[in-house]
């Protein structure tokens, strides 16, 4: 795979040294998958859920925290705690020393009440260990590995839809080659009645009028080639735009590819799209994630426990002269917050039960269009057969008119009108098949079976 993607490269990168790049159609999808921006928007929704569920696991884990705080006050409760935190506090700082040699309970201290400015350097180290908190983390991790799923199961489904683009594009280069098949066989066939037509006018067998008729119709089957070389390039760049080729990069495309059913029971394709759909599974699990926040979003309504561990160290100048620690368990429970976690809660639930809806929403929305898809196979198939029965009838109806009308017994009207019914079924037939494989190619990517592996 590597090997046919570099070589595309190279191809695409050196357009003037080659000629047409010939890519079959597991390597346009291949190609596709490993360069269109809707796979990196997916492969960043799938990291960034790979986050946020590393990120809740590592919420169980003790969080170290360090500080370091430079204070300067004259507030005498300040003051005297940074001393006692330095272990320099003593009894001068409770007015000793101005205390009159007869001793009063009433005198004032000003080192006690008036102390100058002091400074303080603390140095702190603390440890966080959360024990249970309502299972809020537990929900956090539940929420983020039911998201991690979804953006997983959202990927395939990026890579079945990027198929299925794939395939469209790539059947549609075929289907306007077979329409350009269609317009050269018309254009063949309306050159030949012109040159007939003009013999038979030179010969005075037929009138001018006649050959203004078998010119105009020329002129109409020109114009038909011209649209089907249209179509086929504009499949082509929209095969192009899929695999991030430049615009005007040579590119042609192998053989057509036909795929085949996932099954034959209309019941068993339905059950199919309900288990393996994958935007239906990656819905299943953003509703898993939703049932998950609401839990955590009642974890305020339970108490919490959680240890504390702290060293400090307090000094009136750069350094570690005095340490201390501090050991803490910590119990809390909300006793009330007036309803505000309730109306949390009661948002996490609408959340949910909005995904749940739009999960069956999506449920109803695959049924129906797997059975469209179902139904309009089975026209396509008998327009199949039908054009082809009507093609050999046109083109055998058609023989016959063009050599009664060499011979004078036809006119060019009806020699148009029947070869104008054989473009037609030649037409038609041309767009049952492309369609036919179209429907089949939608229930594959409705039952979840859009992979190159299953296909």
């Amino acid at each position: 795979m590597k090997l046919r993607i570099l070589a595309l490269a190279i191809a695409v990168a050196s357009p003037g040294l080659v000629t047409a790049q010939t890519i079959d159609f597991q390597t346009s999808v291949e190609t596709t998958l490993s360069q269109n921006p809707q796979r990196d928007q997916s492969h960043a929704q799938i990291d960034q859920a790979q986050a946020a569920l590393s990120q809740a696991g590592l919420s169980r884990l003790p969080q170290f925290n360090l500080s370091f705080t430079a204070s300067n006050s004259n507030n005498p409760l300040n003051v005297f705690g940074m001393k006692l935190q330095q272990r320099d506090a003593s009894f001068r700082d409770f007015g000793f020393a101005e205390a009159p040699p007869t001793g009063s309970i009433d005198t004032v201290p000003d080192d006690l009440n008036k102390p100058g400015g002091y400074t303080d350097f603390n140095t702190r180290i603390e440890m966080l260990l959360p024990i249970w908190n309502g299972g809020k983390i537990s929900s956090a991790k539940n929420q983020a590995g039911a998201m991690l799923e979804a953006a997983q199961k959202g990927d395939v489904a990026v890579q079945q839809m990027l198929t299925y683009y794939v395939y469209e594009a790539y059947e549609g280069v075929h289907a306007a080659r077979a329409f350009i098949q269609v317009a050269e066989q018309a254009l063949k066939a309306a050159d030949a009645y012109v040159k007939t037509t003009r013999n038979l006018v030179q010969q005075g067998v037929v009138l001018r009028s006649e050959l203004l008729s078998a010119q105009a119709h020329q002129a109409e089957a020109e114009l038909m080639l011209e649209q089907a070389k249209n179509h086929e390039q504009m499949a082509l760049d929209g095969l192009r735009s899929l695999m991030g080729m430049e615009t005007y990069a040579p590119l042609d495309v192998a053989g057509r590819v036909n795929i085949d059913l996932p099954s034959e029971s209309l019941d068993e394709m339905t059950q199919m799209a309900l288990d393996s759909n994958p935007k239906l599974q990656a819905m299943r699990q953003q509703v898993k994630a939703s049932h998950a926040a609401v839990k955590g979003s009642r974890a305020d309504l339970y108490p919490s426990f959680n240890l504390m561990a702290r060293h400090d160290w307090n000094d009136n100048e750069l350094g570690f002269n005095a340490s201390s620690y501090t050991v803490a368990a910590v119990a809390s429970w909300k006793i009330t917050d007036f309803g505000v976690t309730g109306r949390a809660v009661d948002q996490a639930n609408a959340a949910a039960r909005g995904q749940e809806a739009q999960l069956r929403l999506e449920e109803q929305a695959v049924r129906l269009n797997l059975l469209k898809s179902w139904r309009q196979y089975q026209n396509e198939l008998k327009k199949v057969e039908s054009n082809k029965a009507a093609v050999n009838y046109a083109a055998e109806a058609q023989s016959l008119i063009a050599r009664r009308y060499e011979t004078g017994v036809s006119t060019m009207t009806e020699v148009l009108t029947s070869q104008a019914q054989l473009d037609k079924a030649r037409a038609e037939l041309a767009n049952a098949e492309y369609a036919k494989n179209i429907q089949k190619a939608q229930l594959r990517l409705a039952t979840g079976r859009m992979h190159l592996d299953q296909m």
